[in-house]
């Protein structure tokens, strides 16, 4: 049991090594191809995450993809990696499937704000210091 969760774990490292480094590059290269004061590179990655964290979850929950492995490396690893966005978004995607209106726009809107305001407070405590 021990092993098989440190193999999970080591799982997730790689995956999230590979997903860190791809939404580097790939934000990279779009946005040096792009002149615009807009993130598109990040978008896109975010975006994309989104599809693919609908497609395989999907695929998990119909029972067409069962190998728990595949989804630690993949799922929270590289997708977990390449953009927490597609996670936020696909939680919010369920909580509109139970109809839990007020859970969903508490999650939109509350975390949307509170991560607004905490890159803010962040950016004044280090101007405090120094």
């Amino acid at each position: 049991m021990i092993e098989k969760f440190y193999f999970n774990i080591i799982m997730i490292i790689l995956g999230g090594a590979i997903g860190a480094t791809a939404r580097f590059t790939i934000s990279q290269f779009i946005d040096k191809h792009l002149t615009t004061q807009f993130p598109v590179g990040i978008f896109l990655v975010n975006i994309i995450g989104c599809f693919f964290i609908g497609l395989i979850m999907s695929l998990f929950q119909n029972k067409l993809l069962v190998n728990e492995v595949f989804r630690f490396f993949l799922v929270i690893g590289f997708l977990g990696s390449l953009t927490t966005f597609s996670t936020f978004a696909f939680d919010n995607f369920n909580l509109f499937n139970m109809k839990n209106f007020t859970f969903l726009f508490l999650n939109l809107f509350v975390t949307n704000l509170l991560g607004i305001i905490m890159v803010f407070l962040g950016i004044k405590s280090v101007k405090l210091f120094t």
